[in-house]
């Protein structure tokens, strides 16, 4: 299938690629839930970071104030959907470069998503307590290229002339401003400790879009092929 806003492939890998997107993003954001509760010593989702759901050790984890004690039985499943859902994620983010607009501004998009999923894959290949710094860099540079990727994909959906709406949003629009939440989180994990910011909310105001994003998206192509497979079945 062949035309403006579309993947240029057959309507059954379509859905498919749609369907992992939407199960890769729902996946890492909803092993967090699990992992808290089993959390020994209590997890408090607005103070702690992502990260220590995902290390292999338990002890107090904090490079300044006060430490926080951690231990997460959960690690595995936390690292491991991590390293699988960016690998997948990173893929369907090469295949989308038509889908998001077949213009520089897409293939741009596609490019800083795509490597955005595999930073996402590091970070589970090495959590925080084995290299904290090496963990730091797949983090925090993941979460800026996946937000520049989604500044550059909406640019392009806007750009384009098909357009595309979720409800009564533009798909565009939207996905400007999840980059835009994004790009301001990764910036204010940046700040300085004397600002006493809830590291929790910070650090998942710089993750979640681009996991939003891949999720939103699925969902959208999911429902474009069934409306399509009705109107060939009907015969329009």
């Amino acid at each position: 299938m062949v035309g403006s806003g579309t993947i240029r492939v057959s309507p059954k890998p379509e859905r498919v690629w749609a369907l992992l997107a939407v199960l890769a993003g729902l996946a890492t954001l909803l092993i967090e839930i699990p992992a808290a509760l089993l959390s020994e010593g209590g997890y408090s989702f607005t103070q702690q970071p992502i990260s220590h759901l995902g290390m292999t050790g338990c002890g107090e984890w904090g490079d300044a104030g006060i430490p926080v004690e951690g231990c997460s039985p959960a690690h595995p499943f936390v690292n491991g959907v991590s390293i699988i859902a960016g690998s997948i994620l990173a893929i369907i983010a090469f295949i989308w470069h038509d889908w998001i607009a077949p213009s520089r501004w897409g293939r741009c998009g596609s490019f800083l998503l795509a490597a955005g999923g595999m930073l996402l894959a590091g970070t589970g290949m090495v959590p925080a307590d084995i290299s904290p710094t090496l963990h730091a860099v797949f983090g925090f540079g993941g979460s800026a290229i996946q937000n520049l990727g989604l500044l550059a994909a909406g640019i392009a959906l806007i750009r384009w002339p098909e357009r595309r709406w979720i409800g009564p949003v533009g798909f565009g629009g939207l996905t400007l401003g999840l980059g835009t939440l994004g790009l301001a989180g990764t910036l204010l994990m940046t700040s300085p400790e004397s600002w006493n910011l809830p590291d929790g909310i910070i650090e998942r105001a710089a993750s979640y879009p681009f996991l939003v994003w891949f999720i939103l998206a699925g969902w959208m192509q999911l429902r474009d092929a069934s409306r399509r497979k009705r109107e060939l079945t009907s015969g329009r």
